[in-house]
């Protein structure tokens, strides 16, 4: 599957964790990607879900690192005088992906 424009991936929803991960990480949090597994604490939409998608393809061609390029990429932000969030590298990538969507209408 290398090379693949849709990585393997498996989605576990957790309605449970929804105030803790809001509590303790973003406020409007929504999911995490650990690897090739996407932790929400609801069903993703199309966009949502190629966002993550996109972490999954980050954790792929960084492996083990992934989590310390992450971190390393959040405090450049920072540095930089912007957002470790919004402006991290990896986040920027993730968004382009999930705008990138094209939801149909629901009829």
């Amino acid at each position: 599957m290398a090379g693949s424009a849709t990585p393997r991936h498996r989605i576990i929803v957790l309605p449970w964790i929804k105030g803790l991960m809001q509590r303790f990480v973003l406020p409007n949090w929504l999911a995490i990607t650990l690897g090739p597994i996407i932790f929400a604490w609801r069903p993703l939409g199309a966009r949502e879900l190629a966002h993550e998608l996109a972490h999954v393809l980050q954790w792929r061609q960084h492996g083990l690192l992934y989590p310390f390029r992450y971190w390393r990429a959040s405090e450049k932000a920072q540095a930089a005088g912007l957002d470790r969030y919004r402006d991290n590298e990896f986040e920027v990538a993730a968004r382009a992906a999930e705008e990138s969507v094209i939801e149909s209408p629901i009829a």
